[in-house]
């Protein structure tokens, strides 16, 4: 009789009470919550260096694009650049 009363009374030490088990939720939940945070934050800064590279190069090609001569007309040098520019790019993505 003694043993068996052993083997219930460690079983029931080994289960979680009420409280334990609401704790242990409740520390899933703020893991969870924590993981998804710091995954919006990731997201977050790659999009922002996206823009960042976006903004980087439309200012290059705009400045390259407005530059004039003295007497107001378009430098075409930059233009060139910039289609010699696209040209290898359209090259190296057909070759991948």
């Amino acid at each position: 009789m003694k043993k068996d009363n052993i083997k219930v009374f460690q079983e029931n030490k080994n289960r979680k009470s009420h409280n334990q088990k609401i704790r242990d939720a409740h520390i899933l939940r703020e893991q969870e919550k924590e993981a998804a945070k710091q995954a919006k934050e990731i997201h977050q800064q790659d999009a922002s260096a996206a823009i960042a590279r976006y903004k980087r190069n439309k200012q290059f090609r705009l400045k390259k694009l407005t530059k004039k001569t003295r007497r107001g007309q378009p430098v075409m040098q930059g233009q060139i650049e910039l289609l010699l520019d696209k040209i290898q790019q359209q090259k190296q993505n057909e070759k991948q």
